[in-house]
């Protein structure tokens, strides 16, 4: 068990990381400049091989969303780890995490970067397993072998990119291969979660809840996205790539929005509202709105990362139950955590002059300006009408009588914990509209037709009449239908299968052409032949005379000394 002490000095090295990174950031920001930094280690075979890293706003702004997150939850773990053994395991751990985290931010070299992208994948899965019951250890391998497809994919893009541009820096000058852009594609889309390999992050939420704040809500997730807007300038040069991914990512936000509706579950339900994000992200960056798919994605971390902690505050006072349905006890038991996650929920729902507002709007409006079909543009209000859905359902949950509130215990938290929440509250409010006024200052107005510009509002105040006048939110209390949705339509249970069977056949071919075939054959030719040899070398000595055999028995003698 670790002391406050521990816990306090991590967060002073990472809120003192968090003020360098952010002068850094305001400075290159207002200057327009970049910082590129590169280390020689060593060449070989005409080849340097430098640890590079390339600062701009983009990973500055990046580096300090995840770094206030980190602060955070450093305050935040100690109120919810408490309990729990081994937690200077956890505290080691977050802080690894953290720092693999930065280097896949920063670092401008595919090999190294390499590096930073196994130790998300291997500290998540430890992170993941953290409790070691049934349900986080079949969570935490089924993560790791879906992380251990992009990374295989990885490997083979490094060896592409090496063979065509052997600098392996993001500063290409010859654009790759098709084949070598896709695997690089779909390496970003297992680590976001896109669609098909999106059934990992409902089965994360086994994990910790600050890890599930800091992991799988804003850091974890949203790095294959970033690396996307990183190498944009090569992903943009294929228009197949980019229409694969726009499917993918609307379907994604399509799926998760709707299997959220039946959603029980509350850590598995703000998992599917972050996967119906991501997908909203990968739709606007496919269809070329950059800048608006970064600013929405530094916005989604902030406040969905918000909502964990808040929900977490919750969970505590309820036994640790995540049944959406006893959510109202975090009123009367914690109503500052509730205060809090209402200001989430808000910038869920994309209220005014809320962050949420700024990044969701203004992609859902450009999106008119992009060159896809009505169906798109329609599935993607769709999507906004299934994150109303479930965004009031949690209001409405919130605000229900429940007749075991009485038998819950009351766990009070600490005044540092409490204004820690309230110091990511207040960043979160403020910082989209930081962003539209400092750092992305250059704006263009385009008229706008007004069903287009008010079809948010109206859908929102739509689903808010119905669950006004009927005083609840339609739902199914079918056990088939919501065990059916549940399990993202049987998704997670078919991958699931597919991965433990393909790794056990190709473990077992191995197996039995290497080990029980060729390295049989050879080990035993091998052993049969020496011994044949050294047979017919004691028998030739043996006919010798015997001074000839004194002579020849000192010499191997003097050998094995000589050697041992």
């Amino acid at each position: 068990m670790t002391s406050l002490y521990m816990h306090m000095a991590w967060f002073t090295i990472l809120f003192t990381s968090l003020v360098i990174f952010l002068m850094l950031a305001i400075y290159l920001t207002y200057m327009s400049q970049s910082l590129y930094i590169s280390m020689n280690l060593f060449s070989l075979w005409n080849v340097d091989m430098s640890v590079s890293f390339y600062l701009d706003y983009m990973s500055l702004w990046f580096s300090v969303v995840v770094l206030l997150i980190s602060s955070v939850v450093m305050i935040y773990s100690y109120f919810y780890m408490t309990p729990y053994s081994k937690s200077a395991y956890f505290l080691w751990l977050t802080n690894l995490f953290i720092l693999s985290m930065l280097i896949v931010v920063n670092m401008s070299n595919l090999f190294f970067l390499m590096l930073g992208w196994d130790g998300l994948g291997l500290i998540s899965f430890f992170l993941i397993v953290y409790y070691q019951n049934q349900s986080s250890i079949t969570s935490g391998v089924f993560t790791l072998l879906m992380n251990r497809i992009g990374d295989s994919f990885f490997l083979v893009t490094i060896m592409l990119m090496f063979y065509y541009h052997p600098f392996l820096t993001m500063f290409h000058s010859s654009i790759p291969t098709l084949l070598t852009l896709l695997l690089l594609v779909l390496t970003f889309m297992t680590k976001s979660a896109i669609y098909p390999f999106s059934p990992w992050l409902p089965l994360a939420m086994a994990a910790p809840t600050p890890i599930s704040a800091l992991v799988h809500s804003s850091t974890l997730v949203t790095a294959g996205l970033y690396l996307m807007m990183r190498y944009s300038y090569l992903l943009y040069s294929s228009y197949f790539l980019m229409k694969l991914l726009l499917v993918l990512s609307l379907f994604t936000s399509f799926y998760a929005g709707m299997n959220s509706i039946f959603e029980k579950d509350m850590k598995k339900l703000i998992a599917l509202s972050t996967l119906s994000h991501l997908g909203f992200i990968g739709m606007a960056f496919s269809v070329g709105l950059l800048q608006l798919a970064f600013f929405h994605l530094l916005t989604h971390a902030l406040f969905k990362s918000l909502l964990f902690m808040s929900m977490g505050d919750i969970m505590i006072n309820l036994n640790h139950s995540q049944d959406i349905r006893y959510l109202s006890s975090g009123m009367t038991y914690t109503p500052m955590s509730s205060m809090i996650m209402y200001v989430s929920l808000l910038n869920l729902l994309g209220m005014p002059n809320t962050s949420g507002y700024f990044s969701k709007d203004l992609v859902l409006e450009m999106m008119n300006y992009s060159n896809v079909s009505i169906l798109a543009t329609l599935m993607v209000f769709l999507n906004v009408f299934f994150t109303y859905y479930y965004t009031y359902q949690l209001f409405f949950y919130s605000f229900q009588p429940i007749k075991v509130s009485p038998y819950l215990n009351h766990h009070p938290p600490m005044l540092i914990h409490t204004l820690s929440l309230l110091l990511m509250s207040v960043s979160t409010l403020v910082f989209g509209f930081f962003y539209m006024s400092h750092i992305c200052y250059l704006n263009i107005f385009f008229p706008m037709p007004p069903l287009v510009k008010s079809m948010p509002i109206i859908i929102n105040l739509t689903v808010f009449v119905v669950l006004y006048l009927n005083g609840k939110m339609p739902t199914s209390n079918n056990v088939m239908i919501n065990y059916y949705f549940s399990n993202m339509m049987f998704l997670s249970n078919f991958m699931m299968t597919v991965k433990s069977n393909l790794y056990y056949n190709v473990s077992f071919m191995l197996v039995k052409s290497t080990e029980m075939g060729l390295f049989n054959f050879c080990l035993n030719g091998f052993t049969k032949d020496s011994f044949y040899s050294m047979s017919s070398l004691i028998m030739s000595i043996s006919m010798l005379n015997p001074m000839k055999i004194i002579l020849f028995s000192t010499f191997f003698l003097l050998s094995m000394t000589m050697v041992l």
